[in-house]
């Protein structure tokens, strides 16, 4: 594998680095500040990004894109999050975009594409059910034909961005007389609908970032299911891969472990003997993970079977998350339990931020051991049990 930049490829990068050093006023090298996870957005920014043609850089023009290689928007992507830039609402774009592209019809191509692209529209994920987590399959929110509308009823939980979101991309049970994953339909369908209601859900971090969604009788047209009835399973599990390399990637801590390593080395008259070989593992890890990208990467741009690779990027990286802010927060102290707004948090109280938001990371878009099971199956062939 070529890891060199193509010229066209060094241009970009290069220009794209020069923007967000005017725009955010940082550099790869400056300490790492709280920061929104990639399933909330950032509207102002991400309106920013779509004025350059950046959040669709990858997609066909005729939908608001770029045409560019895949490759060149992650590299977009790569140097967002090493100045420091939010993940730019990435549920919608890696998500509900690819699987519109595959799936979605001509009319709800035209009509959500070009507005996500401009980073005008923003979408929330009603996957989770209060008895439906990793058990995908198992959801019971249904939607009933009635004439040229569903109606639609349930619940979902952490339904991330909810609050602020245009849409809800959501998977309702159409049907009951057939196997559990054949009886799912995905809907388009607007939060300022009637019937629907968000309910805060805080986290770890006090923030109201999650929700309970309840739909109750609300009325979507048939021209906003996508793909056919009962084929949701489908056009949901084509977009897993894309999210698993695109919302959980390593390089967003960059500016983090670079940070760590700075604060060690200027303690106790050049460096902390304690943290060398903790810091270096991470180090070492960081770069595996670079590497599992890359490799995912290349087979999604070939068009190969990606989601072996992109459950180990998944996996991979949000373990290594985890392990990096707890070394960070053991090695800062107790001061390094302070977050953000406490004047004596060490890295603007970036590390405990972190340490309590990664937490999720191994939960969210399939838990670890989803990940392990698909990394058995389909990337080393084994039998189920």
């Amino acid at each position: 594998m070529d890891f060199r930049l193509t010229d066209t490829q060094a241009a970009l990068r290069a220009e794209v680095c020069g923007w967000l050093r005017n725009e955010l006023g940082t550099s790869h090298d400056s300490d790492p500040t709280p920061m929104l996870p990639g399933y909330m957005p950032d509207r102002e920014f991400e309106l920013k990004l779509g004025a350059k043609g950046w959040l669709a850089w990858s997609w066909p023009v005729e939908y608001g894109g770029g045409g560019r290689p895949i490759a060149e928007q992650f590299l977009i992507e790569e140097e967002v999050a090493l100045h420091g830039g939010s993940a730019s609402d990435a549920l919608g774009r890696v998500i509900v975009a690819p699987a519109l592209l595959a799936a979605g019809s001509e009319a709800q191509k035209q009509a959500y594409l070009p507005g996500m692209a401009r980073g005008e529209l923003t979408f929330c994920l009603g996957y989770t059910e209060p008895e439906a987590g990793s058990d995908f399959a198992s959801l019971q929110t249904r939607a009933v034909r009635d004439g040229d509308d569903y109606v639609i009823n349930g619940r979902k939980v952490f339904t991330s961005g909810a609050e602020s979101s245009e849409y809800c991309w959501l998977a309702a049970r159409t049907s009951s007389e057939t196997a559990k994953h054949a009886g799912i339909s995905v809907f388009v369908v607007p939060m300022a609908s009637p019937g629907v209601e968000v309910r805060p859900l805080a986290n770890l971090l006090d923030k109201a970032w999650f929700n309970e969604t309840v739909f109750e009788s609300v009325r979507v047209p048939v021209t906003d299911r996508v793909g056919p009835e009962n084929e949701g399973w489908r056009v949901l599990t084509s977009a897993l891969g894309a999210e698993r390399i695109t919302v959980y990637r390593a390089f967003i801590h960059r500016r983090a472990l670079a940070a760590l390593s700075r604060y060690a080395q200027a303690r106790r008259n050049g460096g902390e003997p304690g943290s060398r070989q903790p810091l270096a593992q991470l180090r070492t890890e960081y770069e595996i993970a670079g590497l599992l990208l890359q490799r995912a990467i290349q087979l999604h741009a070939e068009g190969g079977e990606y989601r072996a690779q992109a459950a180990a990027v998944k996996l991979f990286n949000t373990e290594f998350a985890q392990r990096l802010y707890l070394e960070g927060v053991a090695m800062l102290g107790l001061y390094g339990q302070l977050r953000e707004g406490d004047r004596r948090a060490p890295l603007s109280g970036s590390i405990a931020h972190e340490y309590l938001s990664t937490v999720q990371d191994t939960i969210g878009a399939g838990t670890s051991e989803v990940q392990r099971e698909i990394m058995a199956l389909r990337g080393l062939g084994l039998p189920r049990g």
